[in-house]
C-alpha cells in the first residue's frame, strides 16, 4: 500500500512539474485542432501501418526465441500475446512485472517448462537492450564515427549478455548464433518501426524537424518512459516528447497535433485491439469441453479458476525468423 501511494505522490509531483514547465508552450487547442484537420491521411495510415508491422516485428522477437528454446507457437498467437502484453504494460500499475508474468503463463501453456519460460523474458529483454542500443549508436555518432558505434554495441553485447547467457541461465546455450541474431533484428525493427510511426506522423502534419534530432527526441522519450511514475508512461511521454519537440525549433501547435496523433496510434488504439488479444486467448484457454480440476482429482468446482489449461495456440508453424 505505501509504494503505491508513493507512486501516485511522485506521479503528482511530476505532473506538476510538467506542467509548470510547460504552461506557457501548449498551443490553443483552436490551432491544433486546425493543424490536425490539415495532416495527409496518406502519411496517417503509413503511420499507422509502421505501428502494426512494430506488434509483429515484436511478436516475431518472442516467436523466434521460443523456437530456438524448443517451443512452437503459431504467428497468430504469438501476435495476440505481443497485443496483450503491450496493452497491460500501457495501463495496469506494475504493468511491465504483470505483462512479464501473462507472457510466462502463456509460454508455459504451449508447453515451455518454467525455466524455459524465464530464459525466453530474460533473453527478450536482452534483445530489447540490444536493439535500442544498435538505434542509439547510429543517431548518436554512428554514421559519422562507425568505430564508435560499433564499440559501443560490442561493449553492451559483452558487459550483458554472455555473462546472462554463460552463468545465470543454461538453457540460453541453445540459442545459436544464427536465431540471435534474428532475435536482436526483430527486436531492433520493432524500435525502428515504432520510430516509423512518428516520423510518418511528422510528414503528415508537415512538420519541419530533421530527422536525426526527430530520432534523438525519440531516444529521450524511450529513457524517460523507463521511469516507471505512471502506467505506461501517460503524461510522461506526452510532456517529453512535446518538449522535445519544441526544444527542436518545431511550432508549437504543430508539435502538440503531432504529440497527440502518435500517441492515439501508438497508445490508445493498441489497448482495444490487446483488450480483444487478451479475451480470445483467455476463450480458448478456457473454451468449452476443457477438463476441469474437479473431473480429475476432486478439487475445485467446476468451472472455477483451476480449471485444467491446455494449449490450443502451439500449431507447429515455422522454427524461425520474423
Amino acid at each position: 500500500m505505501r509504494r503505491y501511494v508513493l507512486r501516485a505522490a511522485g506521479a503528482i509531483v511530476g505532473a506538476a512539474v510538467v506542467l509548470g514547465l510547460l504552461h506557457d508552450r501548449v498551443p490553443d487547442p483552436g490551432e491544433m485542432k486546425a493543424a490536425l484537420a490539415a495532416a495527409d491521411r496518406r502519411w496517417l495510415a503509413v503511420a499507422v501501418l509502421a505501428q502494426t508491422l512494430s506488434q509483429a516485428a515484436f511478436a516475431g522477437q518472442q516467436r523466434t526465441l521460443l523456437a530456438a528454446l524448443t517451443v512452437r507457437i503459431s504467428r497468430r498467437g504469438a501476435l495476440a500475446i505481443a497485443y496483450t502484453r503491450s496493452a497491460m504494460s500501457s495501463v495496469l500499475p506494475a504493468g511491465s512485472a504483470v505483462s512479464a508474468a501473462f507472457a510466462v503463463r502463456e509460454y508455459k501453456r504451449h508447453g515451455a517448462s518454467t525455466a524455459t519460460a524465464a530464459t525466453a523474458m530474460v533473453l527478450s529483454g536482452l534483445a530489447s537492450v540490444l536493439g535500442i542500443t544498435v538505434l542509439c549508436a547510429g543517431v548518436l555518432g554512428g554514421f559519422s564515427r562507425p568505430w564508435h558505434a560499433l564499440l559501443l554495441v560490442a561493449a553492451a553485447a559483452l558487459t550483458t549478455g554472455v555473462p546472462l547467457l554463460l552463468r545465470r541461465f543454461g538453457e540460453a546455450r541453445r540459442m545459436g548464433l544464427r536465431r540471435w541474431s534474428l532475435t536482436v533484428g526483430c527486436a531492433m525493427l520493432n524500435w525502428l518501426l515504432d520510430l516509423g510511426c512518428l516520423v510518418a506522423v511528422t510528414h503528415a502534419l508537415d512538420l519541419p524537424v530533421p530527422a536525426h534530432q526527430l530520432a534523438t527526441v525519440y531516444l529521450t522519450v524511450q529513457a524517460v518512459r523507463q521511469i516507471p511514475l505512471t502506467p505506461g508512461g501517460i503524461g510522461l511521454i506526452e510532456a517529453s516528447l512535446l518538449s522535445g519537440l519544441l526544444a527542436a525549433g518545431a511550432p508549437q501547435a504543430g508539435a502538440a497535433a503531432v504529440v497527440l496523433a502518435y500517441r492515439v496510434i501508438s497508445f490508445w488504439l493498441v489497448l482495444p485491439l490487446g483488450l480483444a488479444a487478451y479475451l480470445r486467448l483467455r476463450r480458448l484457454t478456457l473454451g468449452p469441453g476443457r477438463p476441469t480440476v474437479s473431473a480429475r482429482t476432486g478439487c475445485g468446482p467446476p468451472g472455477s479458476s483451476r480449471t485444467a489449461r491446455r494449449s490450443v495456440l502451439g500449431r507447429r508453424g515455422p522454427t524461425s525468423g520474423c
